[in-house]
């Protein structure tokens, strides 16, 4: 990797914990470098502004997610297992890098300022899910199931989407995984 690739990765990261810390609006590029360890003009080298390393962020996060999701849905584990571990990444990022009080609003800002982000990162995740799904599709076949692995991909997926709204990391997981089994449940 380049010195300028690196630097970038270290603006990155150091961005992930200051949206995460003060959330979008209370972040300055003046924090991102302090946090960075870089003056703002060695930032505004990298980056024209805040909103452009907020969507550089949030895309390389959603590929850190996806990449986990999908070697979760890899594993031998048990379908149950690996529909929740792959949905469970998300939460775990989430909880792992926002600060509860700045969850919503952080979600709502790239809902806002990144729309291409939001729906490829929705794609790719149903896209997962179902591939976890279709691995187990002769099980489900013989037992009649009428609902398919895609929408049922799109089911769990609006299910997160509701469980990252809740305050509690342990709460979100907790229902997570009972949504899972519900699921692969009533799919069995």
């Amino acid at each position: 990797m380049s010195q300028s690739a690196d630097k970038k990765e270290q603006i990155l990261d150091a961005a992930l914990q200051v949206f995460g810390r003060y959330g979008y609006r209370r972040t300055s590029m003046e924090l991102i470098a302090q946090a960075a360890g870089v003056t703002r003009p060695a930032l505004y080298q990298h980056y024209a502004n805040k909103q452009d390393i907020f969507h550089a962020m949030a895309g390389r996060a959603i590929d850190q997610v996806i990449d986990r999701a999908e070697a979760i849905g890899r594993t031998d584990a048990d379908v149950t297992d690996r529909v929740f571990g792959a949905l469970d990444v998300k939460l775990e990022f989430i909880a792992g890098s926002v600060e509860a009080e700045f969850r919503s609003e952080m979600l709502a800002e790239v809902a806002t300022l990144a729309p291409d982000l939001t729906r490829s990162f929705k794609e790719r995740q149903v896209a997962v899910i179902e591939a976890i799904l279709l691995t187990a599709k002769d099980e489900l076949a013989q037992l009649g199931v009428s609902l398919s692995a895609h929408d049922t991909a799109v089911l769990l997926l609006a299910g997160l989407t509701g469980l990252t709204h809740q305050e509690e990391p342990d709460a979100q997981r907790t229902h997570l995984r009972q949504l899972v089994e519900l699921a692969i449940r009533s799919l069995r």
